[in-house]
């Protein structure tokens, strides 16, 4: 089976900004940026993806999001 994989937490290391740092500029609770830097989580608000990729001037989903197999 493959899953939806996000790739926030590389990004956040990538552009050197900490998730209080994305909370000022993409306007999502630091508490919310947490949980999707975690692999546990179960549900994702796609409004707020957008708001971090905007952010974060990501233009390709790719960056994001990966599908990966579950092991």
């Amino acid at each position: 089976m493959r899953i939806i994989k996000i790739n926030l937490k590389s990004l956040l290391k990538k552009h050197k900004l900490t998730q209080k740092q994305l909370e000022a500029l993409s306007g999502v609770p630091q508490s919310r940026i947490s949980k999707l830097c975690r692999d546990d989580r179960q549900e994702v608000n796609l409004l707020m993806l957008s708001k971090i990729a905007n952010a974060m001037d990501i233009t390709d989903i790719s960056e994001l999001l990966d599908f990966v197999d579950e092991e």
